[in-house]
């Protein structure tokens, strides 16, 4: 009879850890599909960014908008936000908002975010490298045209 009881108790513990086993594998799954869903929003966000910047640049004439800063300003700008809203509103409602006011959840979207703005400002330096130089003359010297009292032609020489 004693017997029969310490192994119906530890058959219940073997099978209650293999549930607690499965739903800590469930949690961190659920985790990595938050993280890896935030962190593609934010990359589709960044490349609605410097396609806009660079039909803005094509479209307008003298203008230079860097899509990689700007995407870094309305990151850091949503990051602000986002705390705002975890630490401030959330919070207070713990029982409706309960999983998205945690700091583990904020510092997974606080690294989307990071990484997201990463990636631009390393986007932006791989394409700086990869454009030609402009020539320039050994001397440095330009040749000026007057063409008019308002103007000045620039030529390398």
């Amino acid at each position: 009879m004693i017997a029969a009881g310490s192994a119906n108790h530890a058959a219940m513990l073997r099978e209650q850890t293999l549930w607690q086993h499965r739903r800590s594998q469930r949690f961190h799954s659920v985790n990595m599909t938050n993280f890896l869903f935030d962190l593609v929003s934010n990359l589709a966000l960044l490349a609605i960014v410097l396609s806009a910047c660079h039909l803005c640049n094509r479209l307008v004439p003298g203008a230079a908008l860097n899509g990689a800063h700007i995407f870094v300003a309305l990151a850091s700008a949503a990051l602000l936000f986002d705390a705002a809203l975890t630490f401030l509103v959330f919070a207070d409602a713990q029982s409706r908002y309960g999983k998205f006011s945690t700091s583990s959840a904020f510092l997974e979207r606080a690294a989307a975010y990071a990484l997201a703005a990463i990636s631009a400002l390393a986007w932006r330096y791989a394409a700086r490298r990869t454009r030609p130089a402009k020539a320039k003359n050994e001397n440095g010297n330009t040749l000026v045209i007057r063409t008019s009292p308002y103007s000045e032609s620039h030529l390398p020489m």
